[in-house]
């Protein structure tokens, strides 16, 4: 049976939780994607259980993200690990510390770890980690000084000279690039493990781009680890000026191969968010949902529930109409 869900965030009072977790069960969704971000974690640990076990009352399986921990995951919410330790911090080529957590510090991992104990012990099944990725500046409309890159903490020095045999130079090379993308997958080969370890399944989401600034250029790398169960990629055409069906097809095919290749489950994204009202914006969710579904993806969600209406930032300019869109076009479970 396909799995079909949605991202869920913002509501934390478990009455208007349950409210909207029925009428995602009638509208034919069994899982659903619970943010757990650092506020989340360190004062609404009791409620997120009651959260995630009311979803399982729905016979809902369910996902848990890190939502912008250390900002260097995907999701609109704030890191106070980042200003608790800058020392923590990636660090440009040129010296300068930049807001978002080094894959390589040790202390960003042992907060992981933590991080994952704490989502597997709310009820987790699935630990979402969600767009991994080197700091990328446009993302906060930053200008970093040209070919500048990151990073070049003290952590991630050490490591480089040690797997090469040199100092790591300031200007980026080919080996640079090669040697974040081992660092990424680092990181998550070592919180895979913890989590599969606290009786979790790991999905990773990966950019849906295949280069070293975005994530991995060669995704069979994560897709043979022992611990990954999920692969997912998120599609966003509006996101990246993409043909919706086109640019959802392409990685469903990417998706879906990778994972029937490594014994794996695949997973693709819709874009619910940042989306005009327009009849061909609604067309475009239509196609996209049935590029996924047609492409023989075992799970589809959208981001996110409702059209995003709650976070007028990326709100769609109407909410309803592309949730049902994508809601509509999903086959009956």
């Amino acid at each position: 049976m396909r799995e079909q869900g949605t991202s869920y965030f913002g509501v934390r009072d478990i009455d208007h939780v349950e409210s909207d977790l029925d009428r995602f069960h009638e509208r034919g969704l069994n899982a659903v994607l619970h943010t757990f971000s650092e506020r989340d974690r360190e004062y609404y640990m009791e409620t997120m259980a009651d959260i995630v076990s009311a979803s399982h009352d729905r016979d809902m399986r369910v996902y848990v993200n890190p939502w912008a921990v250390g900002r260097v995951f995907g999701g609109e919410a704030l890191s106070e690990f980042i200003g608790r330790h800058p020392e923590s911090c990636q660090v440009l080529s040129t010296g300068e510390r930049i807001p978002a957590a080094c894959f390589n510090d040790a202390r960003f991992r042992t907060y992981m770890r933590e991080w994952a104990t704490d989502a597997a012990e709310i009820g987790a099944d699935v630990l979402f980690w969600d767009e991994p990725h080197w700091y990328i500046p446009e993302w906060f409309d930053d200008e970093l000084p040209e070919g500048a890159w990151t990073c070049r903490c003290e952590s991630c020095q050490e490591l480089y000279e040690d797997d090469y045999g040199e100092e790591m130079p300031a200007a980026r090379t080919d080996r640079i690039d090669e040697f974040r993308e081992q660092s990424l997958l680092s990181f998550l080969e070592d919180m895979m493990s913890h989590t599969r370890n606290r009786g979790c399944q790991n999905a990773v989401c990966l950019l849906p781009s295949k280069d070293a600034e975005h994530g991995l250029s060669e995704w069979k790398d994560l897709a043979s680890s022992e611990f990954l169960d999920i692969l997912a990629t998120d599609p966003y055409w509006g996101v990246h000026g993409e043909e919706s069906e086109a640019f959802v097809s392409s990685f469903t095919g990417t998706v879906v191969s990778l994972a029937a290749e490594y014994d794996l489950d695949s997973q693709i994204w819709i874009q619910g968010f940042r989306l005009s009202g327009d009849e061909a914006t609604i067309a475009d969710v239509r196609a996209a949902t049935r590029a996924a579904v047609d492409g023989g993806v075992d799970s589809v969600f959208l981001w996110g529930y409702d059209g995003c209406r709650s976070i007028s930032s990326i709100a769609c300019a109407e909410p309803e109409a592309v949730w049902n869109a994508y809601l509509d076009e999903l086959p009956v479970v």
